[in-house]
């Protein structure tokens, strides 16, 4: 033998050692009984021995042809399921996703989007990873991680962006503060009060937007304490250590020691995008990015 069998001929030849017969077979395959028996005819020549015994009554398997018929028949169906196993993965629905997620988007957004993808996609192997926003940017770009939940605004033609949120701010005091009687505050009244805000290490993007806003309304403020994470935050707040300055979304989130107020004289808006690699895109990652789209939609 000097050639390799073909896919199609052992595919013929395990039909027919299934079937016992050309006609089933043929049938089996959707293919011509005439262009059938010309696989196996070329398979037996190319192997240099009768695989198949043919009478006008039966069809039957020689000696040699069952011991072929043993080894091949876990061929074939290796072959099927690495080709099933491909279109699979080729349509994105088995894998592994690396989302990087900031404190945001942790609370709500990310966590409702997660558990849509994993009921539609159980096979595809989810890693979240806890990454500020600046980092996430890093990562994206070395490709450590396939898409990231990051504050905005941000362009860049290296990155495809979505913005899967936009929110005000609110203002967050302690139950028993002089301002918790209020309807809503003003940015002058909360920057009377010493701050509670996240760590420039750790929230760097967002204290400059908080920085900026009240810099822009003629207020300084006075980072008191700073946390590193969210329920630090509320912690420091709720135990009447500063107030603090938040996305919308931690309203419905906050302890009982906590209340937010609205800040009337305050427009500005926390957008919250869902960015990716345009160099990196993959089936899985497209999939991902479209079960966002729809978990925003209808929210």
């Amino acid at each position: 033998m000097t050639h390799t069998p073909q896919t199609r001929d052992l595919e013929a030849f395990n039909a027919v050692a299934v079937e016992l017969s050309f006609r089933r077979a043929a049938e089996r395959l959707s293919i011509d009984q005439s262009a059938l028996s010309r696989r196996i005819r070329q398979l037996e020549d190319q192997l240099g021995y009768q695989l198949i015994r043919r009478t006008t009554r039966e069809v039957s398997l020689t000696a040699a042809g069952e011991v072929f018929y043993e080894r091949t028949r876990l061929i074939s169906s290796e072959i099927t399921a690495a080709v099933q196993a491909g279109r699979i993965a080729a349509e994105g629905k088995k894998g592994f996703l690396r989302v990087g997620y900031m404190s945001f988007a942790a609370l709500d957004l990310m966590p409702r989007v997660v558990r849509e993808f994993t009921r539609r996609y159980p096979d595809i192997e989810l890693e979240l990873k806890y990454i500020r926003t600046q980092g996430q940017k890093i990562e994206l770009s070395r490709n450590n991680i396939d898409a990231g939940f990051m504050l905005g605004p941000f362009k860049h033609p290296q990155f495809e962006t979505r913005e899967v949120a936009r929110e005000r701010l609110v203002a967050l005091l302690p139950v028993d503060h002089r301002l918790s009687t209020r309807p809503s505050v003003t940015l002058q009244e909360i920057a009377q009060y010493p701050m509670v805000l996240g760590s420039m290490a750790e929230w760097d993007f967002f204290r400059l937007f908080i920085d900026d806003v009240f810099l822009r309304s003629g207020n300084t403020i006075d980072v008191k304490y700073e946390a590193s994470n969210a329920l630090g935050i509320l912690g420091l707040v709720g135990s009447g250590l500063g107030v603090s300055v938040y996305a919308q979304g931690i309203t419905r989130f906050q302890p009982r020691t906590i209340m937010t107020k609205p800040i009337s004289d305050c427009d500005a808006e926390i957008s919250t995008l869902l960015v990716c690699n345009r160099a990196y895109k993959t089936p899985a990652l497209m999939n991902f990015i479209a079960v966002a789209e729809e978990v925003v939609k209808a929210r």
